[in-house]
């Protein structure tokens, strides 16, 4: 801009100001004319050279027609349709009209032209949350945070796990696959679920004193196993591709992570309690407790991620993904400065003291520390034990024929180590030392219809006997000293021929009864006591009676053709209705077979209804 053009610039912002109010815009108009300049362009140019006054203060700066209490009925309403993520259901306006509707706020103001009370308008209501500080955006405003620091290189370190929305390994030839966002979005759920194995979990890690990071891609989700196998990758020293050693290993002494899954489980927690890191989690919903790794999360996917567009999708697998993303690693860790400590990630963490570099024992030995909580299982009498590797997955059997010391309903302990898996450990306590021996055990394979595999077939196969269990040596033992013979313990044969005859055990060795006798011989002299007599008398029972017709059918069945038919009329006459006696057609059947043995004499007498 020219002197003289400036100048004139001045001159004329002078001017108006001295015009006062409404002689500004013909100064302007005049100004715009002579100088061939829009209005906008010329207020512009006169802002840039002319010191223009401050702008007064209204008198009622700091006033509201709101009131602080209806401005807190407002705030309330809007803070609690709020969901967690902080998204706002309710609108200032939804709010202010639901209020208004319920009689619970006015919020209007008196129009001084006209004398009558107006509403507020939705902008005024905005203003005056912001100067009571009840707006939702400065009560939604995170808390202040205080920066930790770290003692030494792997003091701390910061582990995340996050779901690669850009990428995932698709089968076969195709290779890494887009996440077009039309294909995967919310509302097509399904789209997503059909490639949900194939998914790709990123894990960064990051030292905290030094703020290096570490890359490594999974599939399969934010599972344990993932993550226990990030962490193991991590604590190993890597080498370049001229394999030379490179920073950034040993063991930490604390990891801080978030309340994921992975992280808190029983395998993971057991696998730090052995190595010997402590575990620290944050707040749920308070990620910035691990800002460092959450920054590291979005410098991986901008600075990695974004370079993958450019490869031919079918070239890329898991592999050769984490072998990128190592590369990517270590050029950033040793190259790019940091603005706290201003070194460069792996020199800051060169300056680490032998007592705190803790060199990770061999990939195989971490390995085999994780595992889950024991639990208690009793053997069958098949001497399996069932046991589930993950919640909400079905049983598997695992066979502990070959276990030493197991016995149906024996009491063992069961857990997994899920690098192992589908193999569980079985604890078994040794009665010498009462230590609990852990045992690798295989999951039983299933044939056709649930059928262990390789089981015998009923018909077609020789049965063979399950090995000898120590119950079953313990109970042969037994059974030897309790058939024992002069010549010392019975074999099997003994035991066997003398449980078939039913001999007992241990005759002749002890009296079953000497502890009997010898409590009967010492029992002490009562003195005796003089009674009465109970008043008590047996009951009268009467023999059973059954009717006539009855005793003359049982007496047809024990004397077939010896029975005379005259006996009904005689046992009628003399019993009637009132039954026959038991004893009396029982007499009369042993008369009546008396009689027909014995030899009649000569002219004798007939006895009619037998002789009775």
């Amino acid at each position: 801009m020219s002197a003289v053009l400036t100048e004139r610039l001045v001159a004329i912002a002078l001017a108006a100001r001295q015009a006062g109010q409404g002689g500004k815009g013909a100064i302007y108009d005049a100004a715009c004319k002579e100088l061939g300049m829009s209005r906008a362009t010329l207020a512009r140019k006169i802002k840039e050279v002319a010191v223009m006054a401050p702008r007064k203060r209204r008198s009622d700066a700091g006033q509201s027609a709101l009131t602080l209490d209806e401005a807190k009925l407002i705030s309330a309403a809007l803070m609690e349709t709020t969901r967690k993520n902080d998204k706002r259901l309710y609108s200032i306006k939804d709010a202010v009209t639901m209020l208004r509707a319920n009689n619970a706020i006015r919020a209007e103001f008196l129009d001084t032209e006209t004398g009558e009370l107006r509403p507020l308008s939705e902008s005024t209501i905005h203003r005056a949350l912001r100067m009571y500080g009840l707006h939702p955006d400065q009560l939604l405003a995170p808390a202040p945070v205080t920066e930790m620091a770290s003692k030494h290189p792997n003091h701390v370190w910061q582990i995340d796990a996050s779901l690669c929305t850009l990428y995932y390994l698709g089968n076969g030839a195709k290779g890494l696959q887009g996440m077009e966002g039309q294909v995967y979005y919310k509302n097509k759920p399904g789209n997503l679920v059909r490639v949900m194995d194939q998914l790709l979990v990123r894990f960064v890690g990051t030292e905290h004193a030094s703020n290096a990071i570490a890359v490594r891609f999974y599939t399969g989700g934010e599972t344990t196993e993932n993550a226990l196998d990030f962490l193991m990758w991590m604590m190993t020293q890597r080498h370049d591709p001229q394999g030379n050693p490179m920073p950034l290993h040993g063991v930490p002494f604390m990891l801080y992570t978030d309340q994921g899954g992975c992280f808190k489980s029983a395998p993971f927690r057991n696998f730090c309690s052995a190595m010997g890191i402590k575990q620290e989690w944050h707040k749920p919903r308070n990620s910035r407790a691990t800002g460092q790794v959450e920054v590291s999360q979005n410098i991986a996917e901008r600075g990695f991620e974004s370079r993958l567009r450019f490869l031919d999708p079918a070239t890329i697998t898991i592999a050769r993904l984490n072998a990128m993303a190592e590369l990517w690693m270590h050029k950033r860790n040793g190259t790019k400065k940091h603005s706290r400590h201003g070194m460069r990630p792996y020199a800051a963490w060169s300056t680490i003291t032998t007592e705190h570099l803790r060199i990770a024992p061999s990939m195989e030995l971490m390995r085999s520390l994780p595992a889950s909580l024991a639990e208690p299982r009793q053997v069958s009498g098949n001497m399996t034990v069932s046991y589930a590797l993950k919640k909400g997955q079905g049983s598997r059997e695992y066979d502990l024929r070959y276990v030493p010391g197991v016995s149906p309903r024996s009491k063992v302990l069961v857990c997994v180590n899920p690098l192992a898996a589908p193999a569980v450990r079985v604890g078994v306590t040794d009665p010498a030392t009462g230590e609990i021996v852990w045992h690798q055990v295989e999951p039983v394979a299933e044939g056709w219809m649930g059928y262990q595999a390789g089981a015998p077939v009923l018909g077609q196969s020789e049965f063979q006997a399950m090995p000898a269990t120590p119950a079953d040596e313990r109970r042969a033992r037994i059974a030897a000293q309790a058939f024992a013979t002069p010549q010392g313990p019975a074999t099997p044969t003994q035991v066997q021929a003398a449980q078939k005859a039913g001999t007992a055990p241990y005759v002749g060795q002890f009296d079953p009864f000497a502890d009997i006798k010898a409590g009967a011989a010492s029992l002490p002299t009562y003195l005796q006591r003089p009674g009465t007599q109970h008043a008590a008398a047996a009951p009268t029972v009467e023999a059973a009676r059954m009717s006539v017709a009855a005793a003359c059918k049982y007496m047809r069945q024990e004397l077939g053709d010896a029975y005379d038919p005259s006996t009904y009329a005689w046992l009628t006459e003399r019993h009637g209705t009132a039954g026959v006696p038991d004893e009396v057609v029982k007499g009369l059947v042993a008369a009546r077979r008396l009689a027909l043995t014995a030899t009649p004499a000569a002219g004798g007498l007939r006895a009619v209804g037998g002789g009775l």
